[in-house]
């Protein structure tokens, strides 16, 4: 998988197991150098699915249980758009796969991106990535 889809898929799912926004998710993931550990994995195991590296994760870091609640349930859709506009943002500003998911995920409307209620999730990524070049 390519680097910028793997991260957005990871932080994505994740936030939707744990029942966490996933700017919050990028925010630890990066706290505790998961990130780099993600894309090590990739280049060792090529062909794990994402329940491989959700236990991964959960083996190094406990964020929360899983929840009851399921108030991220459109990780899916979030992560088909996140990664159009992280590749976006990579190509406009040369960014290296990690920086554009930290310009992203740092950004006020990374954070209205991950919150199910807000509906920015249904974004055109074009119109996402303007929202975070507005910043």
């Amino acid at each position: 998988m390519e680097e910028k889809a793997l991260i957005v898929s990871c932080v994505e799912y994740y936030s939707f197991l744990k029942n966490i926004p996933a700017n919050k998710v990028f925010q630890s993931f990066q706290q505790a150098s998961i990130i780099a550990m993600i894309l090590e994995s990739n280049q060792n195991f090529p062909d794990m699915d994402l329940g491989f590296y959700a236990g991964m994760i959960d083996g190094i870091i406990a964020m929360e249980s899983d929840a009851d609640e399921n108030d991220y349930a459109h990780y899916k859709e979030r992560t088909a758009v996140i990664s159009q506009v992280v590749s976006m943002l990579a190509k406009k500003h040369h960014l290296d796969p990690v920086e554009a998911c930290q310009m992203y995920y740092a950004s006020h409307t990374g954070e209205m991106v991950s919150e199910d209620s807000t509906g920015y999730y249904q974004k055109i990524p074009s119109d996402i990535l303007a929202l975070v070049e507005a910043e």
